[in-house]
């Protein structure tokens, strides 16, 4: 019995070096569907949207707020095109911030027929550190 009992508080034991901690937040969108998401160190918010008018004029948003250590945010903006089963950048923009936001809003027009998203690389820097992270809009189709 004593046997089994020292087994048991070492597997525990054993278990409990193993567990790593891991941060996460939640967002909670429309009806029951929540994202989680990894927590940044100097990436406080990052968004991305795409919207498309009857006109096909299709605004591309992306959106970044730094932590406060944050001197400078880079981002690479792509509107892609969902074609042949692929998805293929049409449009390309480069933005950069010296400051801890970056707000990007542009326009390009869309051939109708077709899905489109926007797909951003964002990167905040501190000093000599630097954070990235992908962001992609949900889908529009025109």
């Amino acid at each position: 019995m004593r046997k089994k009992l020292i087994t048991m508080i070492a597997a525990v034991l054993m278990t409990n070096l193993f567990v790593v901690p891991v941060m996460a937040d939640t967002v909670a969108l429309k009806g029951d569907e929540i994202i989680i998401s990894p927590m940044y160190t100097y990436i406080s918010n990052a968004e991305a949207s795409l919207s498309i008018n009857s006109s096909g004029k299709a605004t591309a948003e992306v959106y970044v707020t730094g932590s406060s250590e944050v001197t400078s945010i880079k981002a690479t903006i792509n509107l892609q095109q969902y074609k042949n089963g692929s998805w293929t950048t049409i449009k390309t923009w480069n933005e950069s911030s010296s400051s801890k936001i970056l707000n990007f809003i542009d326009t390009y027009y869309v051939s109708s027929g077709y899905t489109y998203r926007v797909n951003s690389t964002v990167t905040a820097y501190s000093g000599q550190n630097s954070e990235s992270t992908t962001l992609t809009s949900g889908s529009q189709s025109y």
